[in-house]
């Protein structure tokens, strides 16, 4: 593998460069004009919500018990529990609209950084790290994914962990041990489950490459030794590290309605098939027709710049360094992967944990990282050894040149001859009240036709100026024009797969209805706990997760459900249900004559008298889990399992002051044993980077 002789070292003004870059190309969401729809405030939201408003309360969040009657929430693969950004976040500022919104843009913004950092592995030049960092933060798996909170934050810390790995298997050190220690820690914790699956076998793949590609270097016993010695360090660090998170999970798989592996059937839903391929070249054309694409408008986009298509489509027709070949290759199995099928039902027979990935879309993000890459390299040859626009590089050219003018033609004389063309909806367009009504009517009057000529003729504009860059080497105009590609890119999308009509402010209005802090809730009726109108919970989800209120009268819509609590609500609500509905969650199961006093109430720990006229049984409706207790005085027992789903314990005769409480001794032991190893980690870590940057320079050199 040649090193170039340029170096992309990062600085505070690429950094703002990048960060420009990311408001500008995502100015709906970073103007926080429009809010992120689907499942970004519906099923992401709630749990870092809640986390925030226990802290500010001084309550561990360990028990969430408002959502579909209560689980643990360290066992909550989805919400980010596990990420130190989300309890640095949650613990400061808070959660709410804006900072939510603001963290999803950070995450895109971390991950264009890192990619910028792992060109300079190569040796890159500083307008290939820029192109392929804008490539990055801007590709179609980030702007079609924007509701997908976790997928976004474990994509953006996918270069990091790799810029840091290839330098550690390089030349071991401390600081490097501990850089990707922490990396990967960062993006297991943050991404969801699919990801990291598809990180393991991407840096299996990548560390069994990376060995055999030294073999010239040192014998292969040294080799052994070097590479065990690497791995023997690094992996017990990262499990040490990881030692809440492994403990917090294995605590609630058991329990977990999908702790199990899925069916073949839903191993192969919303894949990212081959025709969404085609966005590599249109991207605009992913939005409309669904009988087409025949999966989630989510999964489609591949887009990852015009300019690096053509270095891309270069790399893979000319000659390739053996980084491109195994990049290459990695990506096209990962692809194959995305597209599920057949490649898909291999994986799921004899790839372990393959089979307990549900969207299969997940693993494209591994294929446009590794196509970036390959085009990032191609681009620096290119530059670095001058070559003119002739041979392969005017064939691909002209190759594609001629597919979006055939493109473009076909798209104009189907949206005439149809009359499905916008054209015919701009009176319709005009009657409309507001910025967001006349956007919302355009995008609903835009055809799939449209977005093929709309997009060609874009393509074409873009094609010309980078043919004039390659005629004439002006690599910095073509930095310009890639960078404005992927921003446009990005505008066009977003309003189709990204964003709700709704702003953020309105949003947060309604969020600013929910009871600050933890109060102690209404023992009232389930029956007349608040509810929301479907336009709200088009927008935040189900209010029971913010009402603050315990139960519900339907199962909530999250990706979390424990076993016992969909058992509850696949009963027939006539003859269960309603029963449990008119009473309060906690209550006497023979209330004749009784009565409950709550004194004192957090999500792991409840104070209440109880006046029986007999023995019997409180009843706490929360999902029946290990690590619940009662107390009558200093005593303290197991709850018992009451009917389907909740808990109980005895009650005698009379007044009895009884405590209810969560304790997972094992889970909150090791939650503190992480806390302390990451805090000794970072201080080791800034006190080298400290003296590196003080002696020697910044590290990595």
């Amino acid at each position: 593998m040649q090193f170039y002789a340029n170096s992309n070292r990062l600085s505070l003004k690429t950094i703002l460069f990048f960060s420009a870059i990311v408001v500008l190309a995502f100015l709906p969401i970073s103007s926080f004009l429009f809010f992120l729809k689907n499942d970004a405030f519906v099923g992401y939201f709630p749990p870092k919500f809640f986390m925030s408003e226990s802290l500010h309360a001084g309550y561990l969040p360990l028990w969430n018990p408002y959502i579909n009657f209560g689980f643990p929430q360290y066992g909550d693969m989805s919400g980010g529990y596990w990420s130190p950004i989300t309890w640095l976040v949650a613990a400061t500022v808070g959660y709410n609209a804006y900072t939510f919104t603001i963290e999803l843009l950070l995450y895109i913004l971390i991950g264009g950084i890192g990619m910028y950092q792992l060109t300079n592995y190569w040796r890159l030049g500083k307008k290939a790290g820029i192109m392929a960092a804008v490539a990055f933060m801007c590709c179609g798996y980030n702007v079609g994914h924007l509701q997908h909170f976790n997928w976004l934050s474990g994509a953006a810390f996918l270069p990091w962990c790799c810029w840091a790995y290839v330098n550690l298997l390089s030349s071991i050190s401390v600081k490097k041990i501990l850089s990707a220690t922490l990396l990967f820690y960062l993006l297991l914790s943050s991404a969801h489950p699919g990801i990291s699956i598809g990180a393991t076998y991407f840096f299996i793949a990548l560390a069994v490459f990376v060995f055999f590609k030294n073999n010239d270097k040192l014998p292969l016993l040294a080799r052994l030794k070097k590479f065990s010695v690497t791995h023997l360090i690094l992996l017990p660090l990262l499990l040490l590290l990881s030692a809440g998170m492994i403990a917090g999970y294995l605590d609630m798989i058991p329990h977990f309605l999908r702790g199990d592996k899925i069916s073949l059937q839903d191993a192969l839903l919303h894949p990212t098939n081959i025709q969404s391929w085609l966005s590599v070249l249109f991207p605009f054309a992913t939005v409309k027709n669904d009988a087409f694409y025949q999966t989630d408008p989510s999964m489609r986009n591949c887009y990852f710049g015009l300019s690096f298509l053509l270095f891309f489509l270069l790399a893979c027709f000319g000659k390739k360094n053996s980084w491109q070949k195994f990049l290459l290759v990695t990506g096209l199995l990962f692809a194959l992967l995305a597209a599920g099928g057949a490649a898909k039902i291999f994986a799921y027979k004899f790839i372990p944990f393959i089979g307990f990935v549900r969207l299969n879309g997940e693993f494209s993000i591994f294929a446009l990282f590794c196509f970036i890459l390959v085009a990032a390299i191609e681009l620096e040859k290119i530059i670095t050894l001058q070559k003119s626009f002739t041979g392969t590089i005017k064939y691909v050219y002209y190759g594609v040149q001629i597919l979006v003018i055939a493109t473009l033609a076909f798209g104009l004389y189907k949206a005439i001859y149809t009359g499905q063309t916008v054209a015919t909806q701009f009176a319709n367009i005009g009657r409309q009240n507001g910025l967001s009504n006349s956007l919302k009517a355009l995008i609903d009057a835009i055809s799939f036709y449209d977005t093929i000529w709309i997009q060609a003729i874009i393509q074409l504009l873009f094609l010309w100026g980078i043919k004039w860059c390659l005629k004439k080497q002006h690599w910095k105009v073509l930095v310009k024009i890639a960078v404005a590609d992927m921003v446009l890119a990005s505008l066009l999308n977003i309003p189709f797969t990204g964003v709700g009509k709704a702003s953020v402010a309105q949003v947060q209005s309604i969020l600013n209805t929910s009871p600050r802090g933890i109060p102690i809730p209404a023992l009232q009726p389930i029956m007349l706990n608040d509810s929301s109108s479907l336009q709200q919970k088009l927008m935040i989800g189900d209010w029971s997760m913010y009402n603050k209120q315990i139960g519900t009268k339907l199962e909530v819509t999250y990706p979390i459900i424990l076993k016992n609590s969909r058992a509850y609500f696949d009963k027939d609500a006539i003859s269960g249900n309603e029963n449990h509905l008119n009473k309060p969650f906690i209550f006497v199961a023979d209330s004749s004559k009784s009565s409950i006093s709550l004194q004192s109430f957090s999500p792991q720990i409840m104070q209440l008298t109880v006046n029986s006229n007999a023995p019997s049984q409180v009843v706490l409706q929360q999902n029946y889990y290990p690590h619940w207790y009662y107390a009558i005085g200093s005593e303290k027992k197991p709850m018992n399992a009451f009917e389907t789903s909740f808990m109980s314990a005895p009650v005698a005769k009379g007044n009895s002051n009884i405590r209810f409480m969560f304790q997972p001794t094992i889970v909150k032991a090791t939650m503190l044993f992480s806390a302390m190893v990451f805090c000794i980690y970072c201080l080791i870590l800034l006190l080298y980077y400290w003296r590196a940057a003080t002696t020697k320079g910044l590290p990595y050199n």
